[in-house]
């Protein structure tokens, strides 16, 4: 969480000298899908910061948090006794934390709007927080468990394809709308008898705002 603190106080100083250095700052909505039931259908936040490079690509730094309250369920026949059928039934309180260094070109610059598309990198932590109710069945009896821990330095790795439609609102106030697939780690290589993934796939969707601080 120091990092986490650390990076939104570095965003925000970049900021405060962005008539010297700076250029945009950005805040948006996000709703993200992942293939992980622990974060699937999440909502969030983004707030970055982007520096114009050469006039037209654009070197971005940002950070996310995305949150899933909701309750999900699992049907499956454990190892040990495949003859039985394990139902559990989790209440989720999950977060994740994502800092993220994006390198976007600008493939269409039209008057009033602009396309970019670009690699992105990233490092993610995730708050575990869940309530798991086992269903007694055959063989299985029935138990509550308690998660409550941290999975913290995931590399995760995408791409980003960006629309931004300038003068929306003002002349220095920018929509922007992103599509963000990515791959997150997240299990240790080689951790043998956990339910969770070694990697957790992403399609973020973000809507929002640009405001820019200096001209190119």
């Amino acid at each position: 969480m120091k990092q986490i603190f650390l990076t939104i106080v570095t965003i925000f100083l970049i900021s405060l000298t962005s008539s010297i250095f700076g250029q945009e700052i950005e805040l948006t909505g996000n709703f993200a899908s992942s293939s992980s039931k622990r974060f699937n259908n999440s909502f969030g936040y983004t707030l970055g910061y982007n520096q114009i490079v050469k006039t037209k690509n654009k070197l971005g730094i940002s950070f996310s948090q995305y949150s899933y309250c909701a309750t999900y369920d699992n049907i499956y026949h454990p190892e040990y006794d495949p003859s039985s059928l394990s139902i559990t039934e989790t209440d989720a309180n999950n977060k994740r934390f994502a800092l993220k260094l994006n390198y976007a070109f600008r493939l269409v610059n039209n008057p009033k709007s602009k396309l970019y598309l670009g690699p992105e990198i990233g490092l993610n932590y995730f708050k575990i927080k869940e309530s798991t109710e086992r269903i007694g069945n055959g063989q299985i009896e029935s138990g509550t468990f308690i998660d409550d821990y941290w999975v913290n330095n995931k590399l995760g790795i995408g791409f980003i394809l960006e629309i931004q439609l300038d003068e929306v609102i003002s002349k220095r106030v920018s929509t922007v709308f992103s599509l963000n697939p990515e791959i997150t780690g997240f299990e240790e290589f080689g951790t043998m008898g956990s339910a969770d993934p070694w990697f957790i796939g992403w399609v973020n969707f973000k809507l929002g705002i640009r405001y820019k601080l200096k001209n190119e």
